[in-house]
This record gives structure tokens, sequence and C-alpha cells, in this order.
């Protein structure tokens, strides 16, 4: 866990640094400007999906995850928002409405066993729609601020997606 805080605060920095040395674009591309915005919209879901998860999770497993998961987003968005900055990209206040939908859903499902499978299976599917956008910037993505910051996100991306299938073998046995 030390080591991937240290990854994100390396990365962070790296992202920083090539945006400090990189010529800044008159306009952004469309597709770096939607991958800015929906991987922002897709940490703010991910920071309160996280707090729900730590707060109502009933195994100690989905309670670590949910603070990781927390912990990791809330720095990668630190990272979204100062690239965001730099080219000139306006990021919405809120997570999309589906998003929303969805941490609804969560906040009323009760603590315990069926929160737990619920929220582990909407992370495997939410932590694999912000993978998928990270690699299409990866490959049709044109700001190399934004592409380091896709390798950043796709880095804590796959870490979280193969936590969170062992949690699932785990707490949705059956």
């Amino acid at each position: 866990m030390n080591r991937r805080r240290g990854l994100l605060v390396v990365l962070a920095a790296v992202v920083l640094a090539v945006g400090a040395a990189a010529p800044a674009a008159a306009v952004p591309s469309p597709q770096d400007a939607s991958f800015l915005i929906g991987i922002h919209q897709a940490n703010l879901y991910e920071i309160a999906s996280g707090k729900l998860a730590a707060q109502k999770g009933a195994s100690d497993e989905v309670r670590r995850l949910g603070q990781l998961i927390t912990n990791d987003h809330t720095q990668l968005d630190a990272a979204v928002v100062a690239v965001a900055d730099q080219v000139k990209v306006a990021l919405p206040n809120q997570p999309a409405q589906e998003q929303q939908d969805l941490l609804k859903e969560l906040a009323a499902t009760p603590a315990g066993a069926t929160f737990d499978q619920m929220w582990i299976t909407r992370e495997i599917e939410t932590q694999g729609e912000s993978l998928q956008a990270a690699r299409t910037e990866l490959n049709y993505g044109f700001d190399p601020r934004v592409k380091e910051l896709a390798r950043q996100a796709d880095d804590v991306l796959i870490a979280h997606t193969t936590e969170l299938n062992r949690a699932d073998a785990d707490v949705n046995v059956g």
C-alpha cells in the first residue's frame, strides 16, 4: 500500500513536470477534454463510493478497499485537476447523473453482506469503465500531459481491479 502511494506521488510529480515542460496547446483535443472530464467525474464517484464502503462495509476487506479507493482516487483527482487547469478544461463539480444514481442506490442499501456484494460488483464495473477510458486516451489522445495522466490512472485502476476481483471471490461466494 505504501508502495502504491509512493508511486502515485511520483507519477503526480511527473505529470506536473511534463506539464511545465510541454508547450501549451491552444485548445485541447476533444479526446483529451473528454477524458479529463470523464476521469474527474469517475474520481468523484469513486471517492464517494469508497467512503460509503469504508463506513458501511460488513467485511474488513470491503472497508479496507473502500479506504484505499478513496485515498487513491483523491490523489489521482488532484493530478487530474492540475492537468485540466494547465490545458484549460473546465471540470464539473459532481459525478455524472448515472454515477449519482449508483451512489444513491449504494447509500440506500443497508450495511451488511448485501451491501458488500453490491459494492464490489459495482466497483468492478466502474473501475473497468474508467480503465477503458484511460486506454482510449492512451491510444487516441494528443496532449502528452493528459496521456501521462491516463498512464497513471491505468496503473491505479489495474491495481484496484485486481484487488476487487480477489475480494469478489471471498465476499460473493455462493
